[in-house]
């Protein structure tokens, strides 16, 4: 009778034995799988901090597309890690390493009777191609763009999306600027703006005059033409060959925010173009960049239709021979 109570003893402890080896590869599985998906919200936490720091200003705040392409899309989300995203995240990884070609100037062409796109160069970033950024800093950008809308604390799904960390609502207004006597817009001699093409010699002059002192803000708070006028918004002397027409920029200044983020022209500027990139405090749950920046103000109750006509005419002049 020992036998097989002997048999019994053994198979009882190697089933509980087995029990608690397939119970500890679980465990070792679930918490394998956990590390993963803390070190997916690592990488996008760190990449979150680079994007404020070096896209933004083409990509806009929200990923929703300026000068560069929108980033902020379906079929860019996902797990970083998945396999059937695998092309994916190596199309970003690529992309940002070795950037994508086009003009050096603002581009846009039109691509039927409403949509633009733009064909902007994008610079390369990975430090091979000669940008600033390592692999694992590429690697990091492009988990945030797959993750942006994924909440920053994975255990709370009510807490901020990356993209809403960066970007927020809340920007503030345009600069202004001090007056004439102090060298502010005021005191830019009109007659060293650029003239546009096909305008009269009055009408030239009337226009310079409508940007630099009847518009509020001002056109040159934000933006140079010729010489003069700010740094945050692109330079507008060359606006005439960027490729938009006339209807397009009228709706631009009357009202940016309305206009379709497909189109991509520039509605927020931030002065990290100018200066090192922001530091981003994701675990305190910040939302707006600590940055001077600006959304592009709607100018459509600001100017008479004839002004406006004016303004449009005179923009889509410059550059122009």
């Amino acid at each position: 009778m020992r036998n097989p109570r002997k048999y019994l003893v053994i198979g009882i402890l190697s089933s509980l034995l087995v029990v608690l080896l397939l119970f500890n590869g679980g465990r070792e599985l679930f918490r394998m799988a956990a590390a993963a998906e803390r070190q997916n919200y690592e990488y996008a936490a760190v990449g979150a901090k680079l994007y404020a720091e070096y896209c933004m200003t083409c990509h806009g705040p929200r990923g929703e597309g300026v000068v560069g392409l929108p980033l902020n899309r379906p079929d860019l989300q996902g797990d970083p890690r998945d396999p059937l995203k695998a092309d994916t995240l190596r199309m970003l990884m690529d992309t940002i390493a070795n950037g994508r070609p086009g003009t050096s100037t603002p581009r846009w062409e039109k691509v039927d009777d409403k949509h633009y796109v733009s064909y902007t160069a994008m610079p390369a970033w990975g430090r091979e191609a000669g940008g600033p950024l390592d692999e694992y800093q590429v690697q990091a950008l492009a988990y945030f763009i797959m993750m942006g809308n994924q909440p920053v604390d994975p255990e709370n799904p009510n807490s901020l999306t990356f993209w809403d960390a960066i970007g927020g609502t809340d920007f503030p207004a345009p600069p202004t600027n001090p007056p004439a006597e102090q060298g502010g817009i005021k005191a830019t001699p009109i007659e060293e703006m650029p003239d546009a093409t096909g305008l009269t010699p009055e009408e030239n002059r009337e226009a310079k005059l409508l940007i630099r002192d009847k518009i509020n803000p001002s056109c040159l708070a934000c933006h140079t033409i010729g010489n003069y006028g700010g740094a945050i918004g692109p330079d507008l002397t060359y606006v005439g060959t960027w490729g938009v027409d006339e209807e397009w920029l009228r709706r631009w200044i009357s009202d940016p925010k309305s206009v379709p983020g497909d189109e991509r022209m520039p509605v927020y500027w931030a002065s990290s173009r100018l200066n090192a990139g922001p530091e981003l405090d994701l675990s305190e749950g910040n939302k707006i960049v600590a940055e001077p920046s600006g959304f592009m103000p709607s100018y459509g109750d600001k100017l008479s239709p004839e002004e406006m006509d004016l303004l449009v005419r005179y923009l889509m002049g410059l550059g122009k021979k």
